[in-house]
């Protein structure tokens, strides 16, 4: 909960809280050894739903995989979901035609629907998810994993994000490798909002060295950071 507020007061429009997984595929070593700590201090589902229920500062959507939904029950978890304010849910990890009743318990609830299309998506699955999501579209930077700073954006992200806006009226994020302010502002002119979570984790981790105060500090700093890269 501190470090949600410490991210509102930075400026975050919006919060993306992952529920840790223990085979979190496509997140890269810094959210991987996050999801770790979580779950060894034994946080999960219900402590997302907790957390989401006692946090109202800005909408907040759940970031997970199909097996922790699965687990606790797709209609339980879109009724409570629903019931602690999340806006909205990405499961990173089922496609929109599998699992129909998880998608639809998540309708059934109201609860946004985010899905995520790649540089290397073909045109017509790129509409279609496009045009299934709801709240908003999740573009990825790049192939590939979450973190990895040192790569660049793909050739493809301005005529993908394009070709997204040409499909559908819901805004469009775009979220993989953006780790710092330069990256934000970059983003920020193609696109309606810049999804940062990697980079933040690494922030944050370093700061934990010098106390939980230190962490949450350098968090509100370095959103406060990117905000106003993105003017």
């Amino acid at each position: 909960m501190p470090l949600l507020r410490a991210l509102a007061r930075g400026g975050a429009a919006a919060i993306e809280l992952g529920i840790p997984f223990s085979d979190p595929l496509a997140d890269g070593p810094a959210i991987q050894r996050t999801s770790e700590v979580a779950l060894a201090h034994g946080a999960g589902v219900a402590h997302a739903l907790a957390a989401a229920a006692a946090f109202r500062d800005v909408p907040l959507v759940f970031m997970t995989y199909a097996n922790p939904v699965l687990a606790y029950g797709a209609s339980r978890f879109a009724a409570e979901a629903r019931a602690a304010g999340v806006a909205g849910v990405i499961i990173s990890d089922l496609p929109p035609e599998e699992r129909p009743d998880v998608w639809e318990a998540l309708r059934a609830c109201d609860l946004d629907t985010i899905l995520l299309i790649a540089p290397t998506t073909s045109p017509a699955r790129r509409a279609e998810l496009a045009r299934r999501s709801r709240g908003f579209v999740y573009c990825l930077s790049r192939t590939g994993i979450t973190g990895d700073a040192a790569r660049a954006f793909s050739e493809e992200l301005e005529p993908t994000v394009a070709a997204v806006r040409a499909v559908t009226d819901v805004p469009v994020g775009v979220g993989f490798g953006v780790s710092n302010a330069s990256r934000a502002a970059q983003v920020a002119k193609i696109a309606d909002a810049v999804i940062v979570g990697a980079a933040l984790c690494e922030r944050i981790e370093k700061a934990r060295a010098s106390g939980t105060d230190a962490a949450l500090a350098e968090a509100e700093s370095f959103v406060r950071e990117l905000v106003e890269a993105v003017g």
